[in-house]
């Protein structure tokens, strides 16, 4: 059979094996310059552009400093909510006729406060007082009830002025794919992927956007969420999950789960949304990065005049929460007939801009292979990975954890603990596989060109890593990775994987005795 010769794919299979090429060897320093320009305006925005002659597409991101470490308690998901409902359009973007709807969302804030004087003053009736969360006084009262149908009343005056998907629809009749958004603990960020002489567009939505949000259809976004919260809870990993965070972290927001508990959902106000989007979504707390066919002079024109009427605000307040030392070795036992036995070593880890933290991305891929031995002398049987996964995310600029998961039978878990504890102390004692080693390295550097050849990845990675330290921290951090060598392995993994820093968690069926 002929045949044909795709050109196409032949020169992205080429262009992909010139990106690899260097992982043969060590990686030189100037493998990680990544080129990037960066202007910053007098009201503080931040522009970074990469830039790509004579590619026709531009990956558009916009980051903002903010995500679940700014929550309170009782708040836990509001972020996330949030991104939610800055989709939903604003003055000029979803709306059909503003001026008749703005009466309705006004009268609709009066009726919040309303709401809200109400469940302040039912706060004794109301209050949750079981440990099952079996019993209240009150689930509510005559004043809750009629603030909460004023507020649907006047919700479903509204509906015919909404015209829902408004930016979806622009950005699609002007070549615009993959649009998405995404909130973490650290930054919420918007994006879309366009021609590059339709740059212009993204710029005109995204600043609307940071001015003049509406927040519409509250109430049914909420309940969007509360339904992503139930799926994400019936998977059988999820609550065991959850509960290896909380018990890893005592005062950082970046362990605490998205929803919390069922009742945060329903603690959301439009009050509180305003206050965090009044508060963070604010230029001088804003990055720009742009990856494709356009230049630095430009996009700081095009920039300047959409965002540069904007006025500074006063610094968004940081997360105050700061993890204490560890001081103790924690377990727990996790009783489930549903996800599968398994035993999991926690260990605090660094942040991002700590010069320890990247050396632990190859330390992880170094210790599960350690770990594999021990458990094949032991005659166990069983699955071993590695993550630096806190609820969504793998990399933070505030402490967070590196997590070994050994998936084995109940019968095997009490040796199989035994086997991943002494491969960790072998690292520490300086038994590091050389080879081993150059394997995780070279595997990392694979990983990394295969993100530079992919403008929205790489975007991310450049927007991630501004929101977390600053966008320059990200050359840095790959190449401390490329150097670390087995006597730096030895020294961080006796410094970390130390008892009084370290969550062992144990699932096994349930009705098991817990000294078995």
């Amino acid at each position: 059979m002929r045949r044909t010769f795709d050109v196409a794919r032949a020169v992205a299979l080429f262009s992909i094996l010139l990106l690899l090429t260097p992982a043969v060897g060590l990686a030189s320093a100037d493998d990680y310059d990544l080129g990037v320009r960066e202007h910053v305006f007098d009201n503080g925005l931040r522009l970074l552009v990469l830039e790509r002659p004579g590619d026709p597409r531009v990956a558009c991101k916009i980051f903002t400093d903010m995500g679940a470490l700014n929550e309170t308690p009782g708040q836990a998901g509001a972020a996330h909510f949030l991104e939610h409902l800055m989709f939903k359009g604003t003055e000029t973007l979803g709306t059909t006729d503003w001026q008749a709807e703005a009466q309705i969302v006004e009268a609709i804030d009066e009726a919040e406060v309303e709401l809200i004087e109400a469940l302040n003053a039912a706060r004794n009736d109301t209050a949750q007082r079981g440990v099952f969360h079996d019993y209240r006084h009150a689930e509510s009262s005559p004043r809750i009830e009629a603030a909460r149908s004023r507020i649907a009343e006047l919700e479903s005056m509204a509906t015919p002025y909404r015209d829902n998907g408004a930016m979806m629809r622009w950005y699609q009749a002007y070549g615009g794919t993959g649009l998405t958004a995404t909130t973490e603990q650290e930054y919420m960020k918007f994006d879309i992927n366009l021609p590059a002489e339709r740059v212009d567009l993204f710029l005109r939505v995204e600043a609307d956007r940071m001015s003049n949000t509406v927040f519409r259809e509250f109430d049914q976004e909420r309940m969007i969420l509360v339904e992503q919260r139930l799926g994400d809870l019936n998977r059988p990993a999820t609550p065991y999950t959850e509960r290896m965070a909380a018990v890893s972290g005592e005062s950082s927001p970046v362990f605490w789960p998205e929803g919390h508990y069922p009742d945060d959902f329903m603690q959301y106000s439009r009050a509180y949304q305003r206050e965090l989007f009044e508060r963070y979504f604010v230029v001088n707390n804003t990055t720009l990065v742009f990856i494709g066919g356009v230049t630095l002079e430009e996009m700081v024109p095009k920039v300047e005049r959409y965002f540069g009427a904007m006025e500074p605000a006063p610094e968004p307040p940081r997360s105050e929460a700061v993890e204490p030392v560890p001081m103790a070795e924690r377990y727990l036992i996790y009783r489930s007939d549903e996800l599968a036995p398994r035993v999991e070593l926690r260990h605090g880890i660094p942040g991002v801009g700590h010069p320890d933290r990247a050396a632990f991305d190859v330390i992880a891929l170094v210790a599960v292979p350690a770990i594999e031995r021990q458990l094949a002398e032991a005659g166990i049987a069983a699955r071993v990975s590695a993550n630096t996964r806190v609820i969504h995310t793998s990399r933070f600029g505030v402490p967070a954890t590196l997590n070994f998961e050994v998936a084995t039978t109940a019968e095997a878990g009490a040796g199989a603990l035994e086997a991943a504890l002494t491969a960790l102390e072998g690292l520490a004692a300086g038994a590091v596989d050389v080879a081993d080693l150059e394997l995780a390295k070279k595997k990392l550097r694979t990983d990394w060109y295969r993100t530079v050849a992919d403008a929205d990845a790489l975007a991310f990675e450049i927007g991630h890593f501004q929101t977390m330290d600053s966008w320059r921290t990200l050359p840095e951090y790959l190449r401390q990775r490329d150097a670390v060598d087995t006597e730096q392995v030895r020294r961080l993994a006796g410094r970390y994987f130390i008892p009084d820093n370290r969550v062992v968690g144990i699932v096994r069926p349930r009705g098991e005795e817990a000294g078995q």
